[in-house]
This record gives C-alpha cells, structure tokens and sequence, in this order.
C-alpha cells in the first residue's frame, strides 16, 4: 500500500511540476508570467525580431520569433510623413530598405512600393509593416512585444492598439521620471504596460532632474504606481544599479536586463554568452533578472530549457 501511494505522489508532484513550466497558451497567461516577478522562469525578448534569419523588424522576423518560443520580440516604431506608425530602427530609410531619405518625409503608400534589406544589405521580398501589421498577427497569440521609439508617439500607438484589441500585448518604455510621465501623459500612464528604464549613476538624467541615485529613481516610481517591470543597464559588477534592483526585488517587481553589448550588462554580453552560456547569461539570471532580451534568441532558448529556466 505505501509503495502505491508513494507512487501516487510521485506522479502527482510530477504533473505538479509539469505544470508550473507549462508553457504560456495565450497572451494574458503570457502576461500573467511577464508580471510575476517570483517566477523562477526566465523570459525571452528577441532584439529587432530574429534578424539573423529575416530583415530586421520585419513582420517575417516576427513570425520565427514565434515558432521558436520567444516570450517578447522588441521593434522600434517611426512616423511617416502621412502620421502612420511603421517598424523601423533608423530615423532614415537608407540602411534597411530600398529606399533614401527621411522616413517622416514619406508617405506610407509609397514606403510600402520599398523592400526592406537583410542584415547583409541585400533586397529582399519583404515589405515595411506597420504597427496595424504586426498587432494583427500576434494578436492574442503568447507573445508579447517590447514598443522601442514609440514614446513620443504615444497616443497614435495606443490608438492602433486599442483598435487592434491588443492593449495587453505591448510594453512601453522610457527612462524620464514618474512626475515627468504624468504631466506629459496624464492618464495614458495607468492605462499602459510602462517599463521604466534605470541607468548607472553618472547619465544625465539623474543631475538633470536632482535625482541622487538609481535607488532613488527607482524609489519615485512606487509613488502611487508600479511599474510593470524595470529595464536595467549594468556597466560593471559594482554598478549602483545593483542597489536600485535590490529595491525591485523587495517590491517584486520583474527585472529586465539586456545583454546585446559589453556596457549594458557589466561585459556579460550575447556574443561571449554563446560560447559560455555560464558564465555570463548565468551572471544576469543571478543579479536578478527574469527577462533578457538577446541578439541570439535560439541560443539563449537552449541555454535556459537546458536548465529548467524557461516554460
């Protein structure tokens, strides 16, 4: 009898188990995890999409994102001339498509006549989406996405989002003061996913506005709001952001860290990560954070499924 009953356990805490690393079927359980800063899962943000595979901020890039299991794709969003919101990193079209000049003196009909380029400068067959485009397809779909430059266009994006139905989907962010936030957008601020970014010590915000620390900024946003997660950039090992994510712990709030280059994750970057995962994706997971966002997202999907770190 104990034998079966033992044996009923194990099965029980098994599919237990099993079901803490489910992963995410829907854009709200995929939300659900986003904002549990207690989950021992850690998230995927993929920078600009897969651009290895497909042109940056491409809607293809997307897409790959998806069928492999990222949790989050970051694009940057820019304005045409005719005030529509298109996915691109460059103020210019020169770079990533077939086209010259300034995006905000095109009008979308005719930036669509353009194929973007892929990351060896060649034409492809794809086409600028929009930021319609892109809602569309990962509506309700477990991916959430990270909208970069989309500040200063903030209520054209929450007009597409809220026509797309796809408001609990996006994350804004910026890196000004809560009080700034409010008095540039009022209620738009209780009515969004908003990620405060936190920089080391001696950026100019913190002289500018008479902000005396990390730890300080940080502390201003539980003023009567929480954000959804905070996005820190580590230049070295004994960064005082560290003390500021000490506060985000204590508040359970998720922490998110980039890893994409050197000075933005105190030197623990994607291009030495891959070849010892470690060594450095394992220093970020240790300082706390719950989302990386990557330049080599199939690497990093491997690295953590390897050890039971993602769902």
């Amino acid at each position: 009898m104990k034998k079966y009953l033992s044996l009923i356990l194990l099965v029980l805490a098994y599919a237990y188990s099993n079901a803490q690393v489910r992963s995410p079927r829907n854009a709200e359980e995929l939300k659900a995890l986003f904002l549990n800063a207690e989950s021992e899962q850690i998230l995927v943000c993929a920078h600009r999409g897969d651009w290895r595979n497909a042109p940056e901020n491409s809607l293809q890039a997307v897409q790959n994102c998806m069928e492999m299991g990222v949790d989050i794709v970051e694009v940057d969003i820019r304005k045409t001339k005719d005030d529509q919101l298109i996915l691109m990193h460059d103020r210019s079209l020169d770079r990533t498509t077939t086209g010259k000049g300034k995006i905000s003196d095109w009008l979308l009909a005719d930036i669509k006549d353009l194929r973007l380029k892929n990351g060896a400068g060649m034409k492809t067959d794809h086409k600028v989406p929009t930021l319609e485009e892109l809602m569309l397809l990962i509506k309700g779909k477990p991916i959430l996405v990270n909208l970069d430059k989309a500040w200063d266009n903030l209520p054209l994006a929450y007009a597409v989002l809220k026509k797309t139905g796809t408001l609990n989907q996006a994350i804004f962010k910026g890196n000004e003061p809560l009080f700034k936030m409010r008095e540039q957008w009022g209620a738009y601020m209780d009515s969004i996913m908003y990620m405060p970014m936190v920089w080391p010590e001696h950026h100019s915000i913190y002289k500018r506005d008479s902000i005396q620390s990390p730890r300080a900024y940080t502390q201003g946003f539980y003023t009567n709001f929480k954000p959804v997660a905070f996005e820190v950039i580590i230049e070295s090992e004994n960064s005082s952001v560290l003390e500021a994510m000490t506060l985000m712990k204590d508040q359970q709030t998720s922490i998110w860290i980039n890893t994409l280059w050197s000075e933005l994750c105190a030197g623990h970057y994607d291009d030495l990560a891959q070849y010892d995962p470690e060594l450095h994706w394992g220093w970020v997971i240790k300082a706390g954070a719950q989302v990386i966002q990557t330049d080599r997202p199939a690497k990093l999907l491997d690295y953590l499924r390897t050890k039971g770190l993602h769902p």
